[in-house]
């Protein structure tokens, strides 16, 4: 027993040992990996090196080595083709001295690799002329991605941890990586680390005006959002000494529209990059439109600039409703093909619409084609805008004067559910994106919400969350009403749409609208549309020009016509979007004004404003003109869908 007991431990060290050393190398392997891989960008040099050596030495050892590092070298450039290409569509454009870095870099690796390949791999002297590349690309590398002294930003840090990542903190356990400060010298970037499983990137969003709170800036002034990668456990921090929106940015015309995909910058975030905006999605079809914001937003001034495009491409016909007798969009009325200024003129309007759907649903159905593999078929399920059948974008401006005509709703949702694969576009602009707004139409919200949003400064929280119904954690009810020295903030706005940043953004400022309607020729529909729309549309204009030439109707002028009408009871609906008339309106007006603007009996439009009277809500001015009280109000608050 005596003899064994050493043998026994002698088999026991000797296997303790191997288990020792396998956990010893593994342990070590894998350091090394998460070493590599926590230093994965400082040593990108050393990696490409070890990388381009190893092939150098593979196409040197084989047969006709030159042709694969040919073939390597041909693949090198295609890739980092695409990747500046990609760059410059997602409006993240390199820097010329970035892009020369990488040209560069890329170029004198595939020539290296292939003289490798010719001389028989890492024979002298490949070895330093390795080494003079890992030099050569590596020193610029690492001074760019240098661990910079953070100088006035240590100030910013500290903010963070004292304020933010406290354990009563907006964002408790969190901590800041990456902080830079901008070349511009007006801002500054970080990545915000959240405690994983704790906090989300939502969270931090929502948070954006208790981190400005804590920095002592405006809400405007700050802005924190999803990572590019949209790792859900990190946001972006972006944070301004002076907002950048603040300056006007002019729009630069109607080329920037891209007619191979649709789209087409309308706006600017904070940090410089465009805001895209779709008009169609190329085998797919038009894309809805919802814009919402309150007074003085800036909602025409974006409608000036989608006008703008849609002139100047041959690709799309334009139909205007304007209720407010084209006030909202005065240089617009003879710049489209169709312009309504009315609610009874927007009716025949919509209605020529739906008509002109059913034609192309008709025409794409029997349509024959050939497809991309050389098969003849019949009928098109999608659209694809052409000179010969455009797209058709019909804007309807303060949307609930036309929404509140039960006709008007049926049609727009008619529009919006079955118009898209036929090439129509519906795009619904209010100053409340409510369903009391909008014709009490869920369906037809949730169509056109599903599209583009865009919705400005609103006067209620309310309408941002129904706009976006949580898509983006955005607040505009929190836009300021003015910048710090006075100047107007109309036009800051968040968008969903292509991108879905939750970053405010600025739209572009059209100098002169008139301008644009004025130069280039309106597209129409072809032969064939013209005559589906009928004779409304041929004889629009004349219309037009003949309720202009006639006096403004009273009721005095009028008894025949207001004995004939229909004897409507004043409800609660009528009398409230007679209010909200008076109030939009702002000054005295006749009430037959607002009976023809309505589109009501004039019945029915004095006996609201007779209600409004009692109530307090209008004055008499004199016989026949009523205007709104200075501090009416609606007598039962807005309640959401």
């Amino acid at each position: 027993m005596l003899r064994r007991h050493p043998r026994v431990v002698i088999r026991r060290s000797k296997l303790a040992t191997a288990v020792a050393t396998a956990r010893a190398l593994f342990r070590s392997s894998h350091g090394t990996v998460r070493f590599l891989w926590r230093y994965r960008r400082p040593l990108a040099p050393v990696h490409a090196a070890v990388a381009l050596g190893t092939l150098g030495a593979a196409c040197g050892a084989a047969v006709d080595g030159w042709k694969t590092a040919l073939l390597l070298d041909g693949a090198l450039a295609a890739g980092l083709a695409w990747w500046l290409r990609r760059r410059r569509r997602r409006d993240k454009q390199l820097r010329p001295a970035k892009r020369v870095y990488a040209i560069a870099s890329a170029g004198t690796a595939g020539a290296l690799l292939l003289a490798m390949a010719a001389r028989g791999g890492l024979t002298p002297p490949m070895p330093g002329l390795l080494l003079v590349w890992l030099l050569a690309t590596g020193v610029p590398w690492w001074w760019h991605h240098r661990i910079r002294d953070h100088g006035d930003l240590s100030a910013e840090l500290e903010l963070w941890e004292s304020r933010v990542a406290h354990e009563k903190g907006a964002l408790t356990g969190s901590w800041l990586s990456d902080f830079e400060q901008v070349a511009d010298g007006n801002s500054s970037r970080a990545i915000i680390n959240l405690p994983p499983g704790e906090l989300e990137t939502a969270q931090a969003v929502s948070a954006t005006g208790r981190v400005a709170s804590a920095f002592g800036v405006p809400p405007s002034n700050v802005v924190i959002e999803a990572t590019r990668d949209g790792a859900n456990d990190k946001a972006q921090l972006s944070l301004y000494r002076s907002n950048p929106l603040q300056v006007v940015h002019l729009w630069p015309g109607p080329h920037l529209l891209d007619h191979e995909t649709g789209i087409a910058p309308i706006a600017v975030y904070a940090d410089g990059g465009h805001v895209p905006y779709r008009f169609w999605r190329p085998g797919s079809g038009p894309v809805h439109d919802l814009i919402a914001g309150t007074t003085d937003a800036g909602k025409s001034r974006l409608l000036d600039q989608l006008l703008a495009y849609e002139r100047h491409s041959p690709l799309m016909v334009s139909w205007v409703i304007d209720p407010q007798r084209g006030q909202s969009l005065p240089d617009w009325q003879d710049a489209v093909d169709w312009f309504a200024d009315s609610v009874a003129e927007g009716k025949k309007l919509l209605k020529a619409a739906q008509r002109e759907m059913y034609r192309r649903n008709r025409l794409l159905a029997r349509m024959v084609w050939t497809d991309e593999k050389g098969r003849q078929r019949r009928g098109k399920a999608s659209f694809t805008p052409t000179r010969e059948l455009p797209l058709l974008c019909v804007t309807i401006d303060e949307a609930h004067a036309i929404l509140a005509d039960p006709d008007c709703v049926k049609i727009a949702e008619d529009l919006a559910k079955m118009a898209r694969k036929c090439g129509i576009k519906l795009r619904l602009v209010t100053q409340v994106p409510l369903l009391s707004q909008l014709g009490n139409s869920q369906t037809l919200r949730d169509m056109v919400a599903a599209g583009n949003v865009v919705v400005l400064r609103t006067a209620n929280r309310l309408s941002g969350q129904v706009a976006f119904n949580g898509a983006i954690p955005a607040d505009p009810h929190a836009l300021p009403r003015e910048f710090p020295d006075g100047s107007t903030t109309s036009g800051l706005a968040y968008s969903l749409g292509p991108q879905s940043r939750s970053s405010v953004l600025r739209t572009f400022y059209v100098e002169d609208p008139y301008d644009w309607a004025v130069a280039g020729e309106t597209t129409t529909l072809c032969e064939e549309g013209i005559k589906t729309a009928g004779k409304d549309y041929a004889t629009w204009r004349q219309r037009r020009d003949d309720a202009w030439n006639e006096p403004e109707p009273t009721e005095e002028e009028q008894p025949a016509a207001a004995a004939m009408s229909p004897v409507v009871p004043a409800d609660a609906s009528a009398i409230d979007t007679v209010h909200d008339y008076l109030l939009h309106r702002g000054e005295p007006v006749r009430t037959g004004v607002v009976a023809q603007a309505l589109d009501l009996p004039l019945p029915t439009v004095s006996q609201s404003l007779r209600r409004l009277g009692e109530e307090g809500r209008a004055l008499k001015v004199r016989h026949g003109v009523w205007a709104a009280a200075a501090d009416s109000a609606a007598p039962t608050p807005e309640v959401a869908a």
